[in-house]
């Protein structure tokens, strides 16, 4: 396993052209998803996300905490119950929605 790490800059850096500070791959694919939810939450009356619980659901909420934090998240989370939800995954839905006060449409 390899870690990225962010390029600090160094005054060497200077006379090679070097960009004084680099993100990494992930954390540049997390400031550009923070930049939409920003962007959406700006430009929409309504937006909401869509939240099954699963591991995509549960990303991007951490994404939209962060986005807004501390602020409260400007979206509703909507929840399209087909009856087919492990209780599991509707108890953690639940727990995450009293946990960050954000407002919930199943």
């Amino acid at each position: 396993m390899t870690a990225t790490v962010a390029h600090v800059h160094d005054a060497a850096d200077d006379s090679l052209g070097a960009a004084p500070y680099a993100l990494s791959h992930l954390d540049a694919l997390e400031s550009e998803a923070v930049h939409i939810f920003r962007e959406v939450a700006g430009e929409f009356e309504k937006p909401v996300i869509l939240f099954s619980g699963g591991k995509d659901s549960i990303v991007m909420l951490h994404l939209a905490l962060k986005a807004f934090a501390p602020a409260p998240v400007p979206f509703t989370l909507l929840h399209v119950d087909t009856g087919h939800n492990f209780p599991e995954v509707l108890d953690y839905r639940d727990r995450a929605v009293a946990k960050h006060n954000l407002r919930l449409h199943v």
